[in-house]
């Protein structure tokens, strides 16, 4: 009896072992193919950014189990259903996202992978990857009546100034009435009035980064008009240095530069006539509102004579200027990026928040969201600030004169993309050719040559200015952890809900 238990394990460990051999060597071709072109194929492309050291999109794609888990969109594979697997159509960029971005695999490279997820994905000892943690989905979010109520985000008021009843010094305006007032609270006053020599001086000084010359402090000793002070701040209100100094201080706000500062630091040769453009805005005591809005949306301010027309267009250079990464390779990431530079400039200088933190998460700090950015992104999406996006890139520049003048420049233009055109087809035909047919067109390909750069040097005498124009009006979607690979729920143009209200209506597609 037990030998006869003894042949029957033996024979039923024969029959599984001649199951497994066949179930082995029916999977090696699959596994082999793995092994030999996939397998590299995942390490050499995608590694770098789905491997174990980084997950952009909270994808990794190092082992089986991985894929099967997927990331930010989903399970990366189905096992033998290659249509229904994310990664392929990834790979075959026919999707919002297109991998690897730079360079689209080679058919040969799409079809081995295809195969290998048609095979059910083997993946010979692929230990299992613990998931990526995900958070719950949340909804819109809430502002506390702390943030809603901060100082930062109420309308300007105009507050009563505190009366002074006892001041032994004379009090000029408002501000000295609010100064005293704080510093009574201190038991303290002002300080001794200083005497005129040092007056001038620190006036002069204050309001043209200046001495004053000894003519001009002999002057202000010798006058006892009881308005002399008065006539030193006019006279000084008035000059050139006034424009000059302090349109500096926003100058440095602007992060005005006369280059792109970054990686071919290429020359803003026109980026001066921004410079002076503010200067005169100082010295024009320009309202700042105008000031702020000219700067912003210059170019769609209807009305005024082509003088102002033209000064309002050189005010947009404040969205042109600034360090540019102009020899980025991701031409959608280089277009995010300089978006970004905009938003946090704009945010930093005329609404004192960093709008950039908001770029890849909800501000920590500030009440505004990720919503709230590509929102305000997408409307800079939607204004032309750089012509290209290639590499090098080159910023937008527009012609000064009148319609006629912008007319000639616009049919230069023209002619310089037609004759680009007509040289690049001549260069592909020539390089495909035989060595017989390239030798053969070589004349006609210096001729178009030649007529390229005549067509260059023919550009009319039109003076020229850094700025934006209107573009297609488009909303964005959320760039999920900011990486515009990755996307989410699209995000209305419109205004900050903290600033605009919970009744926050999206700017409508005809408007920019």
């Amino acid at each position: 009896m037990r030998d006869a238990n003894r042949l029957g394990a033996r024979a039923l460990f024969t029959m599984l072992s001649i199951v497994a051999g066949a179930a082995w060597a029916s999977a090696q071709p699959a596994i082999d193919h793995f092994e030999k072109k996939v397998r590299p194929l995942l390490v050499e492309k995608c590694f770098a950014c789905h491997g174990p050291d980084k997950q952009k999109g909270g994808l990794r794609v190092d082992s089986r189990s991985a894929l099967l888990l997927g990331g930010d969109r989903g399970t990366a594979i189905v096992a033998g259903k290659p249509k229904e697997s994310l990664l392929l159509h990834t790979l075959a960029h026919d999707g919002e996202v297109k991998m690897p971005p730079k360079n689209k695999l080679s058919p040969a490279e799409i079809a081995a992978v295809t195969e290998w997820v048609q095979a059910g994905a083997p993946w010979p000892n692929s230990e299992a990857t613990a998931p990526m943690p995900v958070a719950p989905k949340a909804g819109p979010r809430e502002f506390t009546r702390e943030e809603q109520n901060y100082w930062a985000f109420q309308p300007v008021k105009r507050p009563t100034a505190p009366v002074i009843s006892d001041s032994k010094v004379p009090l000029r305006n408002d501000i000295d009435r609010f100064l005293l007032a704080k510093l009574h609270e201190k038991g303290l006053s002002f300080a001794p009035a200083a005497d005129r020599r040092t007056l001038i001086r620190r006036i002069t000084f204050d309001l043209t980064g200046l001495p004053p010359t000894t003519a001009e402090v002999d002057a202000f000793m010798k006058d006892d008009a009881p308005d002399a002070y008065d006539k030193l701040v006019e006279r000084l209100l008035a000059s050139p240095g006034y424009g000059e100094k302090w349109g500096r201080r926003w100058l440095d706000v602007a992060r005005y530069a006369d280059s792109n500062g970054m990686d071919e630091n290429l020359a803003y040769v026109n980026a001066w006539r921004y410079r002076d453009w503010v200067i005169k805005s100082v010295n024009d005591d320009k309202p700042y509102d105008q000031f702020v809005r000219e700067q912003i949306a210059g170019d769609l301010i209807p009305g005024g004579s082509d003088s102002e027309r033209a000064d309002r267009l050189t005010a947009t250079g404040f969205l042109v200027i600034g360090p540019k990464m102009l020899a980025e390779d991701d031409p959608m990431k280089m277009r995010m990026d300089i978006i970004d530079e905009q938003l946090d400039t704009l945010g930093q200088a005329v609404m004192g928040l960093t709008l950039g933190c908001a770029r890849c998460h909800d501000h920590k700090f500030d009440p505004l969201t990720a919503a709230d950015y590509y929102s305000l992104a997408g409307i800079f999406y939607s204004t032309k600030t750089m012509k290209t996006f290639n590499v090098v890139a080159t910023w937008n520049e527009r012609g000064l004169g009148g319609p006629q003048s912008n007319a000639a420049l616009a049919v230069h233009d023209k002619k310089v993309a037609v004759a680009k055109s007509a040289l690049s087809t001549a260069e592909k035909k020539q390089k495909a050719g035989t060595p017989e047919e390239q030798a053969a067109a070589k004349p006609e390909v210096q001729k178009l040559r030649d007529q390229l750069a005549a067509a260059q040097k023919a550009r009319p005498a039109v003076d020229e200015v850094m700025a934006v124009e209107d573009n297609k009006p488009e909303n964005l979607k959320i760039h999920l952890r900011g990486n515009h690979l990755t996307l989410g729920d699209e995000s209305p143009r419109r205004f900050p809900k903290i600033m605009a209200g919970a009744v926050n209506p999206p700017i409508k597609g005809d408007r920019s």
